[in-house]
């Protein structure tokens, strides 16, 4: 595997020079490192400056800047609009777009040329930035000449200049780690730079491309008291997203909702027990204050029982500001239970259709249920929350109940709102990721309030006709600002750009010739199936959600196939999603983590029940006809735990990609395989980076503490290539599964001294050693399950300070949930299926129910000593100084770290797997 400094500027192609300056940026302490020497004759490689400390606002440095260029960079031109980065942007002439092609790794100049009245696009160039890189956003200064682009898995920016006439890399800036956003002050002399996974912003000098200070948002959020007791300022606390500036103020948006209130003790508010936040800097001295963007207490659809449902803004991806305000889009949480589609017994019949489909709901011909959408409880919500820059007050609006309101007459939402631009003044365009469309939403401009939604149509709609089913994935807009009514769509899924008429609603060109143009060649053979599993797991659209109106998705509780840190009520309980980076060894894909905190599935194709149950989706195992295959009528049922629901996912008939579904199974087996591309995606996730202002010396003493038997010791459950002893280790499948009903792990663990107190079962005899418990509602590998002291031992009161409130119910909210060894003989595990640490920089909160709200709470000897005072470290009694060292080294634990993981010990008294193939 490459590392990423081994990855050299030669590889990109650059032709131009460079000349550098000779030294880095330092700060008061830290000497800047040498810069590199002028380069001479044409197309030599552009050498930068030292990595040396910078200023830093609030503390947490060691983000240094590298040398820029000896020639003075300046631009008078200032811009016309406030500005934002995005995946792509247009010069203020109108002449040329950038679009950052993010899988591919390059960024593309667009010609653009509006004479005839309608948008011709022409792409001029594409300009690679390093395979894997992962180029996120872009923004262009008000010359028209240089633009800047964030690599977001290199922890620096590029910089291109010259974009009318040869445009080329000129030099680049290490920042924190993953930049995600980019935003200009007005007069183009300061770039702000957003580091999702350091929770800093980078303030560069344009003039020179040093690193000036660095802003501290891990510190403003430990001054809210949102993540409890923290004191100490450190990387990863803060997760800023999205960033946007003008001359008066910055304003950077914080990915994740903050807990607000506790849960109460049946988890009623659980809907609305967190809220979403921004941070205003303020370009003076970089002060900075937090404005919350408050829960919604009213979605407009009510859940089963017939309740309003609440959702808590989350994942905040993206902010655009216009006039005296700030607008924010968020997919917004929905976390209590009951969730999904409404499912009730017997056979749906005019008779019973309110009782099998819900109130509103029909019996359709094939006597199948058409609920009806406003008594779905959607987990998730597009939301638009607007920010009055005057007062600092937000207020919070869900789209889709305006886009499913009576009259609008609409086939979808927009799903995973990624980008939002102004067209004139009260017209704002909104890109959906999630359903492949732009939603244009009215707007008061002197008051912020919404005024409508849609227009001649109910959204501009990105695929070309009934027939267009390439999944577009739009992840960014840029709109002409004058009488061209003209907006265009970078779309990640397809890797193009279209061109959208704000005169028409429709793709520009329609119905002859529609304005789309290739950003970036698409991918073949594997790749290309990776991309499509992306593709799937990203859309709401079709078979996916709710009759296809983008009612879920994969990407909805996985932006990134990462984890929104929602704690969601479901069936067995309060689960906290699980970052899918940690699903498989990234230097072995078949070495997969059992899935779920309560261990549960075995493979990828079983998250078909959260399509068909959560999204209301038809799914992706259906017959010739396109009907569903009920996976629950099989002898054995083949999901879950029982038989395989990838062997059923996998067609028979050969296509060239897909793997054969077995003719001798006796099951049948689906027409198409997107389960199976999906799982090709999954495997591809790549793991946060580790933040770049780590000590090393603590990283050190803290890996030593890890891994040290009497000390931490936490190899004994996180360890191997993906940081768990959690592994699918037999053959999935009728046979290998139902086998695992009568193999007993009891000897094995007991002969080798495994300590009794992290046994999954309290009490181990013959007959309840099994590796699978097989009941409906308590089935789970038992054997990859730890008790770590998270589970009350009565009652549904979690685990936790007061201040988070866990509610250990199930989905109906009442009763107890799984989790504590309850059950007859103990059959049910006790403990949870352990987690990987991959991720871990971006993952909180953390335990199963989002018990604890930082690492630094996880550590806390009151609430969670049973944990890091386990069976296997019960005499480690952890001083402050080696809790800090501990963290730095779960920060540290990257995709880089894979090769150097710590070996899975053997089972024994020091913990270990003592799951054995059948």
């Amino acid at each position: 595997m490459k590392t990423h400094d081994e990855r050299k500027w030669a590889a990109l192609g650059f032709a131009a020079a460079m000349l550098v300056v000779a030294a880095g940026c330092g700060d008061d302490t830290d000497t800047g490192g040498n810069g590199g020497t002028p380069a001479t004759g044409g197309g030599g490689t552009p050498s930068t400056g030292g990595n040396g400390g910078e200023p830093t606002v609030g503390g947490n440095g060691g983000e240094g800047g590298t040398g820029g260029m000896v020639e003075t960079y300046a631009c008078d031109d200032e811009l016309d609009v406030e500005s934002r980065g995005s995946a792509i942007a247009l010069t203020d002439d109108d002449q040329r777009l950038l679009v950052t092609n993010r899988d591919a790794g390059s960024l593309s100049i667009i010609g653009l040329d509006l004479a005839s009245g309608s948008p011709i696009l022409d792409k001029q160039t594409e300009i690679p930035t390093g395979a894997d890189s992962e180029p996120w956003s872009v923004v262009i200064d008000g010359c028209n000449r240089r633009a800047w682009v964030a690599l977001r898995n290199e922890n620096k920016v590029l910089v291109v200049d010259n974009l009318d006439n040869g445009p080329a890399v000129v030099a680049e800036i290490a920042v924190g780690a993953e930049p995600t956003g980019l935003a200009l002050s007005p007069d183009n002399t300061t770039l702000y730079v957003s580091n999702w996974v350091e929770g800093t912003v980078s303030v560069v000098n344009t003039g020179d491309n040093t690193v000036t200070a660095t802003v501290d948002l891990n510190k403003a959020l430990i001054d809210t008291g949102y993540i409890g007791d923290v004191t100490d300022s450190r990387p990863a606390l803060a997760h800023p997203r999205a960033i946007a500036a003008n001359k008066d103020l910055v304003i950077v948006t914080e990915w994740f909702g903050q807990r607000i209130a506790p849960d109460g003790p049946n988890g009623a508010n659980a809907d609305v027990s967190k809220a979403g936040i921004v941070y205003r800097i303020d370009p003076a001295d970089y002060t900075v204050q937090t404005i919350e963007l408050p829960p919604v207490t009213d979605t407009g659809f009510d859940d089963h029982n017939g309740a309003p449902t609440g959702c808590f803004v989350n994942q905040v991806g993206s902010v655009t500001l216009h006039g005296n305000f700030a607008y924010v889009t968020s997919t917004c949480a929905s976390p209590k239970g009951p969730l999904g589609v409404f499912t009730g017994t017997g056979p749906c019949t005019v008779v019973t259709q309110e009782q099998v489909c819900g109130v509103g709901g029909t019996c359709n011909a094939n006597l199948q249920c058409n609920p009806n959408p406003t008594d779905v409880k959607a987990s998730t919500h597009p939301a638009l929350s607007v920010v009055n820059l005057n007062n600092d007050t937000a207020t919070t609006a869900v789209l889709d109940a305006l886009f499913k309101a009576p009259g609008v007459d609409s086939a979808r939402i927009p799903h995973l709102p990624t980008d939002l631009a102004f067209f004139e003044e009260n017209n704002a365009y909104i890109t959906a990721m999630g359903t492949d469309a732009v939603f244009r939403v009215g707007i008061d401009a002197a008051t912020g309030e919404i005024t409508d939604v849609g227009s001649s149509n109910d959204f501009i709609n990105l695929r070309v006709d009934a027939s267009d089913t390439t999944i577009r994935n739009p992840v960014g807009i840029a709109i002409v600002d004058g009488a061209d009514a003209f907006g265009f769509v970078s779309n990640d899924g397809s890797q193009d750009v279209t061109a959208v008429s704000f005169g028409t609603q429709t793709i520009a060109g329609l119905p002859d010739t529609p304005v789309i143009e290739s950003s970036s060649v698409l991918p073949t053979g594997e790749a290309l199936r990776r991309l499509r599993g992306k593709r799937f797991f990203n859309t709401g659209l079709g078979r996916w959600s709710l009759a296809g109106e983008g009612w879920g998705s994969c990407a909805a509780c996985h932006v990134d196939g990462l984890t929104d840190n929602v704690t969601w009520y479901f069936g067995r309980g309060p689960r906290q999603s699980t970052s899918l980076d940690g699903s498989f060894a990234s230097n072995d894909p078949t070495d997969q983590r059992v899935f779920n905190w309560t261990g549960i599935f075995d493979e990828v194709a079983d998250f078909e029940l959260n399509t068909r149950g959560t999204s209301g989706g038809l799914g992706a195992i259906v017959d010739a006809s396109n009907a569903r295959i009920n996976l629950a009528a099989e002898t054995p049922p083949q999901q879950g735990l029982s038989g395989s629901t990838q062997e059923v996912a996998n067609p028979l008939s050969p296509n060239g990609e897909a793997p054969f579904g077995d003719p001798n199974s006796g099951h049948p087996h689906s027409s198409i395989d997107d389960w199976e591309e999906i799982k090709i995606y999954m495997q591809s996730i790549r793991s946060p980076r580790r933040p770049v202002g780590l000590a090393q010396a603590d990283v050190d003493a803290g890996r030593a503490i890890f891994e040290g038997q009497g000390q931490g010791n936490c190899v004994a459950c996180h360890s191997g290539a993906k940081w768990t002893i959690s592994r699918v280790f037999w053959t999935v499948g009728d046979v290998g599964n139902s086998t695992l009903q009568s193999s007993e792990w009891l000897a094995e663990a007991q002969n080798a001294g495994f300590p009794a107190d992290l046994l999954p079962v309290a009490q181990p005899t013959a007959t309840n050693a099994r590796m699978r418990f097989g009941d409906a509602n308590n089935d789970q590998i038992l054997c990859n399950i730890r008790p770590v002291g998270t589970f009350p031992a009565s009652g549904t009161v979690g685990i936790g300070p007061t201040e988070v409130g866990v509610a250990e119910v199930r989905q109906n909210m009442s009763t107890l949930a799984q989790g504590g060894g309850t059950g007859g003989a103990e059959q049910i595990g006790r403990g949870f299926n352990v987690p990987s640490l991959l991720g871990v920089q971006v993952g909180a909160p953390y335990f199963h129910a989002g018990n604890a709200r930082s690492l630094e709470e996880l550590f806390d000897d009151d609430f969670f000593s049973g944990h890091h005072h386990s069976a296997v470290a019960n005499v480690f009694t952890p001083s402050d100084e080696e809790k800090a060292q501990l963290i730095a080294y779960l920060l540290s634990i990257d995709e880089a770290e894979v090769e150097n993981a710590p070996l899975i010990p053997v089972v024994g008294a020091n913990g270990g797997d003592f799951c054995a193939p059948n």
